[in-house]
């Protein structure tokens, strides 16, 4: 595990791009803050935590969202809350047979928030 911030660069489809988009501004509303789309992301890591991901969402997920695409987005992940993302990576890693884990993760973390309610 990193002991330092890193910078995660993935390359979304304009599908992914809109729904992190639309989560931070959600969140946003919720909260009467800005939120940013690390903090929006930070908040889904910390609460799929206890729910985690089944390869049947991220089935789904893959079914409805493509991934792929060519919008660059950089999240930073500082120790605060990197045990929290790298969990649910290694979690995606494992369920999923798919290359680019993070570009999969961003997306599908929010996704899974919003879906349950958790964000």
């Amino acid at each position: 595990m990193a002991t330092g911030n890193r910078n995660v660069r993935i390359h979304l489809s304009q599908q992914c791009f809109d729904l992190l988009a639309e989560a931070m501004c959600a969140y946003s509303k919720r909260t009467g803050r800005f939120q940013t789309m690390r903090t929006t992301v930070q908040r889904a890591c910390g609460r799929l935590k206890s729910h985690g991901i089944s390869k049947e969402e991220l089935d789904l997920f893959l079914s409805e969202f493509a991934v792929d695409g060519d919008i660059a987005v950089w999240l930073e992940v500082t120790p605060k809350w990197s045990s929290d993302y790298d969990a649910l990576r290694d979690k995606v890693k494992k369920i999923g047979e798919k290359q680019g884990v993070d570009k999969i993760l961003v997306p599908l973390a929010v996704y899974l928030a919003e879906r349950h309610n958790l964000i």
